[in-house]
């Protein structure tokens, strides 16, 4: 969809929308969410919840537009820890100007909204993806091996032109994957925890943040990250959108964060999970999750072209 072109809104600058300016949509009770609107957006559902906030879907009734739009947990501007890393500051800064078929697409500003309770939130509007992330395709094993390495192929591209662009993720997993209903879009979002080289702001982050279970091991050890740590990430991923379960055995997060930066764990081969799994397959996934920076792949075009060879072979 075209994004939101039309809300009347200029670099450089913040809106604020106050509850009183417009009524409320037909049938939606405010009360139910923290914010009843946002801009002319009508709040409608939340589609998703993290650390960092709610994702709600929304519409501009006047204009049939529906959004997705992200608000800010409350804790982060409170917190002035927190608030100094602003989060979807970085979000804005870092994503909203790459212009890429797989990176979700946002508007370049923050609108500063009232919620229900007189709240001064911090919002982020993005295109609204009518599907799922990978983590239900994950989860529901509906997709056959074919399908599977077309996503792989499509987010490995998304993964390569944020490189080639000098972004790092640091956040990869299947939960900031997104796939419509008719599998036609396939987007990666949240960059709230990315840097880039780009721009003084973000190049000189700290490395910290991130979801424990798909970090690469210098990422656990808080080292100076690169493209190839967004690599290990996606080799985790990519094992569980092709075996259904993550690469290491522990029976907690502690356990597993011990296998992942232990070379005494060996990661399964996922043809020993799932038969159908190409043998072809196994070494680029395998490859992905080498803990040896100097033997991992090097960049997403390395490992796409592996890819590639895979799906022109027998699948």
């Amino acid at each position: 969809m075209g994004i939101m072109s039309k809300l009347g809104l200029h670099k450089g600058s913040a809106k604020t929308a106050s509850p009183g300016q417009l009524g409320g949509a037909a049938g939606l009770h405010s009360s139910e969410f923290e914010l009843s609107h946002v801009g002319p957006y009508q709040i409608q559902a939340p589609i998703g919840s993290g650390g960092m906030g709610t994702v709600y879907k929304a519409l501009d009734p006047a204009r049939d537009v529906t959004v997705a739009i992200k608000v800010l947990d409350r804790r982060y501007d409170l917190d002035k820890k927190k608030s100094k890393q602003d989060y979807l500051g970085r979000e804005v800064l870092i994503a909203a100007s790459l212009n890429h078929p797989t990176v979700i697409k946002m508007e370049k500003e923050i609108i500063n909204q009232e919620d229900v309770e007189g709240n001064l939130r911090r919002c982020l509007i993005m295109e609204f993806i009518d599907g799922y992330n990978l983590k239900h395709f994950i989860d529901n094993r509906i997709l056959t091996i074919k399908q599977m390495t077309n996503l792989t192929i499509r987010l490995a591209e998304g993964l390569d032109f944020l490189h080639q662009n000098g972004v790092v993720h640091r956040d990869i997993k299947p939960a900031n994957f997104l796939i419509s209903r008719d599998m036609s879009q396939v987007k990666i979002c949240d960059f709230g925890l990315s840097k880039s080289s780009a721009t003084w702001r973000t190049r000189w982050l700290k490395e910290k943040g991130g979801t424990r279970l798909y970090m690469s091991p210098e990422q656990l050890r808080k080292q100076t990250l690169d493209a190839r740590s967004d690599i290990f990430s996606f080799g985790i991923t990519m094992f569980e959108l092709f075996t259904g379960r993550h690469p290491c055995a522990g029976n907690n997060p502690r356990e597993i964060q011990k296998q992942l930066l232990s070379s005494k764990y060996r990661f399964p081969a996922p043809s020993s999970i799932n038969r159908e799994v190409p043998e072809r397959m196994d070494r680029v996934i395998l490859k992905a999750l080498r803990r040896n920076l100097d033997t991992r792949y090097q960049s997403c075009t390395e490992m796409l072209l592996d890819i590639t060879r895979v799906s022109g072979s027998r699948i």
